[in-house]
């Protein structure tokens, strides 16, 4: 409710003052002196820490059966706690225990095609009849479709949403996350009470849908727009990409197809999803993934990924790179490359897990990373 303050000042202020409560006890002076704040955010930070009523936005939420979940919660979901700025709370309606088992998020367009909706239900059936959280942003298209299809298996579904939990968006799939609770799912949000989404809410939204997964499915998308945005946040937290190939006339599947380019996993069915994801039912419990009427045996655990094979450009980038890290701009001048050709071929790296992203534009490798 303090505008500014973010995971990154909250370590910083646990740091300073031993606990995030003790910050509110703190002088302006003292919350000054903690990095990153300075004198003139202190200000607003100390008026606004004494202005937010607290107190009143957890009555409401118990009013409304809404839940708060902090980062000391047991609930707050595991996977989240590794990426670099986590959300500090969360306010969820339905059980949060449906986060606490593997969860995949599926991603794609709003104006997704027939056959990427047809794809997005059959891929949540399966990977949900497999004993996953289906994660998505509950927004039109390939989020709608992903969360159907796993309630058409009986399975668990959880969306993230860009705005308040009363300021639902879209209206349209109000009935539609009713269902997703009722069926033992949740629908939760980082935002307080009264917040709208808007076009900063719904990016640090997408952090969120790859941050709680093992991997992040993309069913249907343009070059451009929320998908590659979640997707580049996926890279960043070090979670496998796949994709879904799609019609080569089709702009809707352009997307798709550059990730693919790119070195994201090709999955044509939950078979490759599972393999990928190399952890086929261990320790779940459950039950095979199979389609309506099929009786298809599950798929043999990967027994590893092969060793990459990089284009001679990108095998000169990633000669470049240290378990240290390099800036992107001594990449450019040591490569003799332009800096939208580096971009490109970082990204590549990262989707084929031989280089991580590290704070101040700097680009590292991988453990274990090697090549063919």
């Amino acid at each position: 409710m303090v505008s500014g303050i973010g995971a990154i000042l909250v370590k910083r202020l646990k740091e300073r003052f031993g606990a995030c409560a003790a910050a509110f006890e703190a002088s302006e002076a003292e919350l000054a002196a903690v990095p990153l704040i300075g004198p003139s955010r202190a200000r607003s930070f100390y008026r606004s820490m004494r202005e937010s009523d607290y107190a009143g936005e957890i009555a409401r939420a118990e009013r409304n059966g809404v839940a708060l979940t902090t980062w000391d919660d047991p609930a707050y979901p595991a996977e989240l706690l590794k990426i670099a700025d986590p959300p500090l709370v969360f306010y969820s309606r339905g059980d949060m225990a449906a986060l606490s088992r593997p969860c995949i998020s599926m991603i794609g367009t709003r104006r997704a095609s027939i056959y990427g909706g047809e794809t997005a239900r059959r891929f949540a059936y399966q990977l949900a009849g497999a004993g996953y959280t289906v994660v998505s942003g509950l927004a039109h298209g390939i989020d709608t479709e992903s969360h159907r299809g796993a309630l058409q298996a009986h399975g668990t579904t959880v969306g993230v949403l860009g705005g308040a939990l009363n300021c639902f968006y879209p209206k349209e799939n109000t009935g539609l996350a009713k269902e997703m609770v009722a069926g033992g799912g949740a629908v939760i949000t980082e935002y307080p009470f009264g917040r709208e989404p808007d076009r900063q809410t719904f990016p640090m939204r997408n952090r969120i849908v790859s941050g709680l997964s093992k991997g992040v499915l993309v069913i249907e998308s343009p070059l451009n727009g929320g998908t590659m945005i979640t997707v580049k946040q996926a890279l960043e937290q070090g979670r496998p990409v796949m994709a879904v190939p799609g019609r080569i006339d089709s702009p809707s599947s352009q997307g798709c197809h550059r990730l693919i380019r790119e070195g994201a996993r090709l999955v044509t069915n939950v078979d490759e999803v599972l393999e990928e994801l190399n952890d086929l039912f261990t320790g779940m419990g459950t039950r095979r993934p199979v389609a309506p009427g099929t009786d298809k045996a599950p798929p043999k655990v990967a027994e590893g990924r092969p060793r990459a094979v990089l284009s001679p450009e990108e095998r000169s980038v990633f000669q470049l790179l240290t378990p240290e890290g390099v800036g992107v701009d001594e990449l450019v001048r040591r490569s003799g490359l332009d800096a939208g050709r580096v971009g490109a071929i970082l990204i590549g790296l990262q989707i084929k897990r031989l280089a991580k992203s590290l704070p101040g534009c700097r680009f590292a490798t991988t453990a274990g990373a090697g090549l063919g």
